[in-house]
């Protein structure tokens, strides 16, 4: 890993936004952190080294929400991503990482333009439901495999929920740290993460720890309505971009 000025301005905001994302706020936006990390090293380096770098983001954003979580959204959603990230394992040299931005793309463009220009009542929640939980959460278990972006599917089961601010941030903390633990042994069974890409993950987490810090600050003076629309925002922008630059 060789550390020069491109490196600083590619790989650098890409772990700040996962860090960002680790404290709850904006993860949507790191569906162009993977991309930005891919200038200057390969695809498969990158998920190895991103993935202990989340795990250990994991741990300290869970011991923050150790009691804002919704235990029964976390036991339908869990298994069904255990699933997806089988199906992600078997199948990973199969899909290009540009159709799997692109799939994501669609699923986050139409999700949250349906809520700011067709849902009358944006305010509304809606019920638990287990098929759609199941295959929103295995969509996220197999993207998040594939390209670690597993946020857009897992929205588009939580936020019409209509969670609180923090039972929505912790339930999703939680989520993710069961997706990243069952991951973490086949990455390193396919050889994605070894003892050299887990020396980068150590010197990258402080900065991913800054993004952490910067979330947190954030989240404190944001209201629950402005929260959640600045998440669909996020949603809608960064999905509209995958979009942009599959079909140009």
């Amino acid at each position: 890993m060789e550390i020069n000025f491109l490196f600083f301005i590619t790989v650098f905001p890409a772990i700040i936004l996962y860090g960002i994302a680790k404290s709850g706020l904006g993860g949507s936006m790191t569906l162009i952190s993977v991309p930005l990390m891919t200038v200057v090293m390969p695809l498969n380096q990158v998920l190895g080294i991103i993935l202990p770098i989340l795990i250990f983001s994991d741990f300290i954003a869970v011991y923050k929400y150790r009691k804002d979580f919704d235990l029964g959204t976390l036991k339908l959603m869990v298994p069904f991503a255990a699933i997806g990230i089988f199906i992600g394992s078997f199948t990973f040299s199969f899909f290009s990482e540009e159709l799997l931005k692109f799939i994501i793309g669609v699923m986050g463009f139409l999700f949250a333009g349906h809520y700011f220009f067709f849902r009358k009542n944006k305010e509304q929640k809606a019920e638990k439901n287990l098929f759609k939980g199941g295959i929103c959460s295995i969509l996220a278990g197999f993207t998040s495999f594939c390209v670690h972006a597993g946020g857009t599917p897992t929205s588009l089961y939580l936020l019409p929920l209509r969670m609180k601010k923090e039972i929505y941030v912790g339930t999703r903390i939680f989520f993710f740290t069961f997706v990243n633990l069952i991951k973490l042994p086949i990455y390193i069974n396919l050889s994605m993460t070894n003892l050299e890409t887990f020396k980068n993950s150590a010197i990258l987490f402080p900065v991913a720890l800054l993004g952490i810090l910067i979330g947190y600050k954030l989240l404190k003076i944001i209201n629950e309505k402005l929260f959640y629309n600045i998440i669909y925002a996020l949603i809608f922008i960064t999905s509209s971009k995958l979009l942009y630059d599959y079909l140009i």
